[in-house]
């Protein structure tokens, strides 16, 4: 009895949890992180059940305050830098229904942070520098500040500090017994623990005074200097005979054209630029005695600012905040030498100071209460330090609310009708206010594509159109009105009717019904209530003969007749209408053998034999003949088949024995019978004359009429060989020649007759793609088939497939030059049809149609790029052919190609190779942001591989690049301007050769695995900021190095070590050790992953 209590009182306990009280318990809890400062976190938690419930969180017992570093997704709170001050503490997540108020608190978390501070030497034995003595006891010790356990190294003058009987290394100090002027230096110490090594410091300079050695005066320092201007070391020794100065290995540096040294020991670099970066030596020289200082000398320099900068990141650099609320964004200062200043402007151009309602704290920028009229505006971030300045601007908005002004009306439409639902209010232009349409609670989304719907707002009339309504689309629907800055506003809910139309579901078809047997033939339809069914068949009575019967729609056949064939028409009708469908019915007799081949049939080396096969059927039935269970192998002369089917062997051979079948087929069906033929050697039969006669005689001779036979056959192919390599030889003069009299003529215009972009009967155009097919057939690797293959296969189709994609040229607006390609130019215009928004889009022209090769590859690019959708793979738009020459148009971006995106975003930003002006300053990629855009790139790629399909020419010029960061793999080209000096003239072939593998190059083996090497130097030119793959090698060496397996590729030292470790593999010189596309998307997205957490 007390139990049963025990548990009443327990349930009790849980009702307020489980209860009605919003029914709310946690399904992920905050757990516990250790992370290093300045790391990003994220602290996941999710309540059940999640309709209706917010969020927010508690840190020691109070509300989190509001923070650029941290913000919540959802019920998680993400943490982009962890401070270890700001961000200690208990962690709490606080779940809410927001009906009944009810909350419930997660179990408190913390974040174990783990910092290191900068590394100091100070002295400990003697306390002061002037009693250090010859013979003394130093003591050092590295002063530094962490967490955890941490290992110390100590250095002297930048070489590390070896143990000895006088050199004791305890743990964080340094003790020197003895000591002697040799010991003297500068010495410095790096700590280590979980967060990493500890930041540089500035040296210790020891001095030990002896009597015979030189004693350091003016001790050189740590200097940084600016780009192009004088730096100076000083230096000055007492009692030395000499001063010297080394940099790195290089020394006693003396006066010359970049340098001086001055009597006093100064040494003065004219022009500081980056090749005088490093570590430089004074050596005060006394006897044989050597007293050394190192110091370090570093270029100043300051990365830009980019759109990165902000945190919370700032779409378009736009930050929106309500009317009366408060904003923070702050700026990260940039990475620079000396660390530099940051600092904002408001839009007047005054340097905002750290008080007011606008004010700046570390680095953020607050606008306390926004004001309209007065808060709004320009404002920019500045980073400077001796190197120069950079800034970036982020402009301020400031929000109203929105007022809704009219909501959607109710419909009822008929099923594949068109929708619109209308609503209205009175906000801010997008992307302040934005609107998106709710069904059921659940934002649309588009099933089935972009087709399927359209949202338009068009100043504050927002319109969702269903081009084709679905039984799927009924609902309710109401549309979702937010202001950034001011909670949503919903309008009022418009029920969606959708009544199924009369439809055949699925329509019936033709049908072949074999003779006396029992068949059905269905038809079902579908509509809003039930249909009825019926048959009824052309030119006959409305009542169906006894052994035919309508069923609910079906007709069952209870033994077919010869007068069933005909034409049957299936009527569907309810309250609706009617709708009908027909169809053709055939009768037809199996084949049937009237006579049987005699099994088994004996027959006598050298003797004809004749093997009898008939059969009846209707239609008539065709004969074929096989042997041994194999297809087309009796297409020997010997072996005839007759009219009458029967197999007629004129000379019987001993080889001829074995099983033979003979099949009979029509549309009814197929009949096949076995014989068994045995062959006898003939007394007298011989297969060629033969002078000596014994019991082997037969089959030596045979053994000589093979290898004769053989011999002959060698000596037909090896002349077949000479004659076809001699062909291609002239073929490729003739070709080469063609292409140097094109190169200089290049600025002229060549007059030539032009063909239609279609398939052409010409026999050599044929023989020429025969003998591509049967080149291409070879370039197949990891099971997929190469471009090529597809492309002779594509290249199939009726003229009517490019019909579908037909474009007009008056929807092209004016044609900007891209550049120019092996088809022709290329170009950049927008397009245009009926009224609709322009889109951005490239055109590639096919000029040079007589060109054979550039044809078939034009045709490659077409058909690879039709059978493609994907989101990260540019779509062909349309097939301009209405006159010459023909454009292939594509989808393109507002940013372009990214290898120019890459260009333009270098610190120096040289003239790009398009431009001969200085472009506009393109953002930097983060590391964040080359993952995300590898991460795109290789899906994109993956669904090549997925399609059987290969780019064969991987690189930042073949990608485009858009404004939100989006990438598509695309085709351009461009090999001859501007990237010509990208492109290899190799075998009579123009090849990417720095992109390629050894396979590719050298055995024209081209596969997904080759487009997985090129993939990752698409990274390497990412993070490289478009240069050139070993720039400092001529196409030659690059050649070499490749043919013997020795081209070094190196990730650079910013990628994540997880990303270096994949593009190594996907730089395996073996294939078969390089990841597939699937791999490679799921390495990638899980290093995407992980630098968010």
């Amino acid at each position: 009895m007390w139990r049963l209590d025990a548990t009443t009182l327990l349930l009790c306990f849980l009702v307020p949890v489980f209860g009605q009280d919003g029914s709310l318990y946690f399904s992920v809890s905050p757990g516990e992180h250790s992370v290093a400062e300045g790391s990003p976190v994220r602290l996941r938690c999710e309540a059940q059940p999640s309709s209706l419930v917010k969020y927010s969180w508690k840190i020691d017992g109070q509300p989190l305050a509001p923070s650029p570093r941290r913000h919540q997704d959802g019920g998680d709170l993400r943490i982009t830098r962890v401070n270890r001050i700001l961000d200690s503490g208990n962690f709490v997540c606080v779940a809410t229904h927001e009906e009944t108020e009810y909350s419930i608190e997660s179990s408190p978390a913390k974040i174990d942070i783990q910092w290191i501070s900068e590394a100091s030497v100070q002295l400990q034995q003697p306390k002061l520098p002037s009693a250090i003595r010859v013979g003394g006891e130093i003591e050092l010790r590295c002063h530094v500040d962490g967490s955890g356990d941490m290992k110390y190294e100590w250095y002297r003058n930048r070489e590390p500090v070896v143990r000895s009987d006088r050199i004791e290394i305890k743990k964080k100090k340094l003790h020197v017994h003895r000591a002697v002027p040799e010991d003297s230096g500068m010495y410095s110490c790096l700590a280590k623990n979980e967060a990493g090594a500890s930041p540089k410091m500035e040296s210790f300079p020891l001095i030990v005074s002896g009597n015979d050695t030189a004693t350091i005066k003016v001790v050189p320092r740590d200097l940084i200097a600016k780009r192009g201007e004088p730096a100076m070391l000083h230096c000055a020794f007492e009692d030395a005979d000499s001063v010297q100065w080394f940099f790195k290995d290089i020394g006693p540096l003396e006066t010359d054209d970049e340098r001086t040294v001055l009597e006093n020991g100064t040494l003065v670099i004219r022009s500081a630029e980056h090749r005088d970066q490093g570590f430089y030596s004074c050596h005060g020289d006394r006897g044989d005695s050597s007293i050394t200082y190192t110091v370090d000398l570093q270029i100043a320099y300051l990365m830009n600012l980019s759109a990165a900068s902000f945190e919370p990141l700032l779409p378009n650099q736009v930050a929106v905040v309500g009317e009366d609320q408060e904003l923070q964004v702050s700026c990260l200062e940039p990475s620079g030498l000396p660390s530099p200043k940051v600092y904002w402007k408001d839009p007047k151009g005054h340097i905002i100071s750290d008080s007011g309602p606008v004010r700046v704290q570390d680095n953020t920028l607050i606008v306390a209460k926004a004001r309209m009229g007065e808060d709004d505006g320009n404002y920019s971030c500045v980073a400077e330090n001796m190197a120069g300045e950079t800034d970036i601007f982020a402009q301020v908005v400031i929000s109203t609310p929105p007022t809704l002004i009219s909501s959607p009306e109710s419909l009822s439409v008929m099923e594949g009708d068109s929708v619109t639902l209308t609503c209205s209010y009175f906000g801010m232009e997008p992307p302040v206010t934005h609107v998106r349409w709710l069904k059921d609670g659940e934002p649309v989304k588009e099933s089935g594509g972009p087709t399927r719907h359209r949202v338009t707002d068009h100043h504050g009339n927002v319109t969702l159109h269903l081009k084709s309504a679905d039984l799927s689309d009924k609902g309710s629907y109401m549309c979702e009105i937010f202001t950034k800055g001011f909670p949503s506003i919903f309008s009022e809910r418009a029920s969606l009717t959708v009544e199924e139309k009369l439809k055949f579901s699925p329509q019936p078809v033709d049908k072949r019904l074999e003779l006396g047997s029992t068949a059905k033939v269905p038809c079902k339809s579908q509509g809003a209530t039930n249909p009825t069914v019926k048959w009824i068949k052309e030119g006959a009575d409305e009542e169906f003969p006894k052994h035919v019967q309508d069923i609910n729609g079906t007709l069952h056949f209870n033994g077919v007749l010869e007068e069933d064939k005909g034409r049957y028409t299936c009527i569907a009708s309810n309250a609706q209408g009617s709708i009908n469908h027909t169809i053709s019915i055939d009768v037809v007799i199996a084949p049937k053998f009237t006579i049987q081949p005699q099994n088994p049939t004996e027959a006598i080396e050298g003797y004809p034999v004749m093997l009898h096969c008939a059969a009846e059927g209707d239609p008539k039935p065709t004969i074929q003949w096989d042997r041994d269970s194999r297809m087309n192998n009796l297409n020997n002369s010997r072996f005839e088949v007759l009219g009458n089917g029967s197999l007629y062997i004129k000379e019987v051979y001993m080889s001829d024995e074995g099983k033979y079948g003979c099949t009979a087929g029509n549309s009814g069906g197929l009949k096949r019978e076995e014989v068994q033929l045995n062959v006898k050697a003939g007394d007298t039969y011989r297969f060629d004359v033969d002078l000596e006669v014994g019991d082997d005689g037969s089959m030596m001779t045979k053994t000589v009429m093979i290898t004769l036979s053989a011999a002959a056959a060698y000596m037909v192919l090896v002349v077949g060989l000479m004659l076809y390599c001699r062909y291609r030889r002239r073929r490729r003069k003739q070709q080469y020649l063609q292409e140097q009299a094109e190169e200089k003529l290049e600025n002229g215009e060549v007059q030539e007759e032009q063909t239609e972009l279609k398939e052409t009967s010409n026999s050599k155009v044929n023989s020429t793609g025969r003998k591509k097919e049967n080149r291409d057939s070879h370039n197949k690797s990891d099971g997929a088939d190469t471009a090529q293959s597809q492309s002779s296969n594509q290249s199939k189709k009726s003229k009517s497939n490019y019909d579908k994609i037909a474009a007009s040229r008056t929807n092209l607006k004016e044609l900007k030059p891209l550049g120019r390609g092996e088809f022709g130019e290329v170009y950049s215009t927008k397009y245009q049809v009926d009224g609709d928004k322009e889109t951005l889009v490239m055109v590639k022209s096919l000029i040079n149609t007589k060109d054979e090769t550039a044809l078939q590859e034009f045709k490659r690019h077409l058909d690879l790029l039709h059978k493609l959708n994907h989101e990260n793979v540019v779509k062909l738009i349309g097939l301009c052919r209405e006159e010459e020459p023909d454009y292939m148009i594509l989808e393109y971006t507002d940013w372009g190609d990214l290898k120019q995106f890459l260009i333009a975003s270098r610190k120096d930003n040289n003239s790009s190779p398009t431009h001969e002006s200085k472009p506009p300053r393109a953002p930097q990629l983060s590391v964040a942001q080359i993952l995300s855009l590898s991460n795109q790139a290789a899906k994109g790629l993956k669904h090549l591989a997925d399609s059987r399909l290969v780019h064969k020419d991987i690189a930042a010029r073949n990608c485009l690049i858009a404004s939100n960061l989006t990438i598509k793999i695309s085709l351009p080209c461009m090999t001859k301007e501007p990237y010509q000096q990208e492109y290899t003239k190799h075998r009579n072939q123009v090849i990417p050769l720095r992109w390629l593998p050894y396979e590719a190059v050298y055995e024209d083996e081209y596969s997904t695995k080759s487009d997985v090497y090129s993939f990752s130097c698409l990274v390497w030119e990412m993070f490289h900021q478009g240069e050139l793959p070993f720039i400092k090698m001529n196409d030659e060496s690059v050649l070499a190095a490749l043919k013997a397996q020795t081209l070094a590729w190196k990730p650079h030292k910013a990628a994540p070590p997880a990303l270096q470790e994949l593009q190594a593999q996907c730089w395996a010189n073996d294939p078969r050790e390089r990841p597939t596309f699937d791999e490679v998307v799921s390495k990638i997205g899980e290093i995407v992953v992980d630098s968010c957490l």
